[in-house]
């Protein structure tokens, strides 16, 4: 399976709208929606209903190479009809601030951070369909793996789908954090950015795994580099807190490597992963009362 990423310029035939704190929310059609916040940053994010869904799925998007695409970029949004869901797919608004930068993991700028707006668009969504947190599910692999992986600090109770993510950005080669350190937080290296900032460079957070409902973390054994730098940090990180519980974990091998993302098998057993929290809750709710 290919998580391909499309500029918004590709994609002609969706209706586009200001988004207008969700009063311009169509439940019925695919569109892709624009917020401007107060600093004047751009929030874009393509919204795909799906008819009595009781599930939303929020979509990160990775490096997008600039050479080819141009923002606003959203991956895996074709996969919409694969879901048992809502979908919704958020391009980084970083990626205006500087033409060659296709990688910005969505952590803002000093004193923001822009995953705290966009699970604020969530809330807007999942309270018109009436959804709750615990079937929101954060999807994204690669580099689009590190927001979602910290997306429960910013929606409590939310679970999280990550394949071969980055966890940190402190084990991130230089080259990249050095290109995104500078053209958004004005610095050659993230230690010198504020220390209360930094918690936005890692998913190694204990506030995350807190607010984290389940997590599916899904890892190329082949793509040995995210294997042993990212996903098995991942692991005994959680492993070793009171959270441990909310992990499932899986492995694959594929010779696509590192851009191969999910293979079918995976995606399949992503989709379980989907119907058995829904099942849970499901289940919770219909427990009698203790008397």
């Amino acid at each position: 399976m290919k998580a391909k990423k499309t500029s918004a310029s590709k994609l002609a035939n969706v209706a586009r709208s200001a988004w207008n704190a969700g009063q311009s929310l169509d439940p019925h059609e695919r569109v892709l929606y624009t917020d401007v916040d107060s600093a004047g940053e751009k929030y874009d994010f393509i919204f795909v209903p799906k008819e009595e869904s009781k599930r939303l799925v929020v979509f990160f998007s990775g490096d997008a190479n600039r050479h080819r695409f141009d923002p606003p970029v959203f991956q895996r949004w074709s996969w919409s009809s694969k879901f048992p869901a809502h979908c919704l797919f958020f391009s980084d608004p970083a990626l205006y601030h500087e033409e060659s930068l296709g990688l910005a993991w969505y952590s803002g700028k000093p004193d923001g951070d822009y995953l705290d707006h966009i699970w604020s668009i969530v809330g807007q969504i999942a309270a018109k369909f009436s959804i709750d947190a615990e079937i929101i599910f954060s999807y994204a692999s690669s580099g689009g793996g590190l927001p979602a992986l910290r997306s429960p600090r910013y929606f409590p109770n939310i679970n999280v789908i990550a394949i071969n993510p980055r966890v940190s950005l402190w084990r991130h080669p230089t080259k990249w954090v050095s290109r995104f350190s500078n053209a958004i937080y004005g610095v050659k290296d993230l230690h010198e950015v504020a220390r209360e900032e930094r918690h936005k460079f890692t998913a190694l957070d204990h506030d995350v795994l807190d607010n984290l409902g389940h997590m599916f973390l899904a890892q190329n054994v082949l793509d040995e580099t995210y294997h042993q730098n990212h996903f098995l940090p991942l692991v005994e990180f959680i492993n070793s807190s009171p959270n441990a519980h909310k992990l499932r974990t899986h492995t694959f091998e594929s010779d696509a490597g590192h851009a191969g993302a999910e293979d079918r098998a995976t995606f399949h057993r992503i989709l379980r992963f989907m119907k058995g929290t829904l099942h849970e809750k499901e289940e919770a709710q219909n427990e009698p009362a203790a008397v």
